[in-house]
């Protein structure tokens, strides 16, 4: 059986990386005398609770665990990956964290979102709105809340996932964007005006871009991987990209 207490007991104090993931742990002693650590690892386990975190601390998994809070993040901290867990809030976010992972949690609202943040995935919790997002930002999941609107959208976001939600609209998209998949919402109830879909075709590329994620997605489980480069070529956004404004969309899309 593994002995927490004896395996830290054994590391000097100049080390930069402790993993104990998968070890069945129940709780995580004082880690104060590790004054380098940068890593740590402490997912898949059974804590309730944890310790006071290193100052130099710069990635922290603790995912898959039974955890209600945090303690203080440090300042150099770069990396949070807190999914799966029963946290009710996040505490003070680090200027210097680049990407946030609190997927599965109880959450009803976020902190402040550091500028420096690239990637947030928030999905799975009981938000009803965002905070403002950083202009670094590239990516984005939100899926699968209670959120009603969103705020506005960085330029230099590439990827948005917003499914299973209650918007009634969508902000500004930004001309890089990438990815976007927002199903389940009360937008995807599309209205049809004479004959014809009620979107703006200035977004064409969007909905074409909607289109490839979709099909990728759905025939991935069943063709795996030896289909997913057919699939991806057959139904490739630019199959549309040369609509036109006086082009019949509803037409098109009957073709897929």
């Amino acid at each position: 059986m593994f002995n927490i207490d004896e395996y830290l007991d054994s590391l000097p104090d100049d080390v930069e990386n402790i993993n104990v993931s998968y070890k069945n742990l129940d709780y995580l002693p004082d880690l104060s005398r590790f004054k380098k650590l940068k890593v740590l690892y402490c997912n898949c386990n059974k804590l309730t609770s944890l310790p006071i975190l290193p100052e130099k601390l710069e990635i922290f998994d603790c995912y898959f665990n039974n955890l209600t809070s945090l303690p203080v993040l440090p300042e150099n901290l770069q990396i949070l990956i807190c999914f799966n867990n029963e946290l009710t809030s996040l505490p003070v976010l680090p200027e210097n964290l680049q990407i946030l992972n609190c997927f599965n949690n109880e959450l009803t609202s976020l902190p402040v979102l550091p500028e420096n943040l690239k990637e947030l995935n928030c999905s799975f919790n009981k938000l009803t709105s965002l905070p403002v997002l950083p202009k670094n930002l590239m990516e984005l999941a939100c899926l699968n809340n209670k959120l009603t609107s969103l705020p506005v959208l960085p330029e230099n976001l590439k990827e948005l996932y917003c499914s299973d939600n209650n918007l009634m609209s969508l902000p500004v998209l930004p001309e890089n964007l990438k990815e976007l998949c927002f199903l389940k919402n009360p937008i995807c109830y599309i209205i049809w005006d004479n004959g014809g879909l009620n979107i703006t075709k200035k977004k064409i590329i969007i909905w074409n871009n909607f289109r490839h994620l979709y099909y990728c997605l759905k025939h991935r489980k069943i063709f795996l991987k030896m289909m997913e480069p057919i699939m991806k070529k057959r139904y490739h956004p630019s199959y549309l990209d040369d609509l036109k404004e006086e082009d019949d969309l509803d037409e098109k899309l009957n073709e897929w």
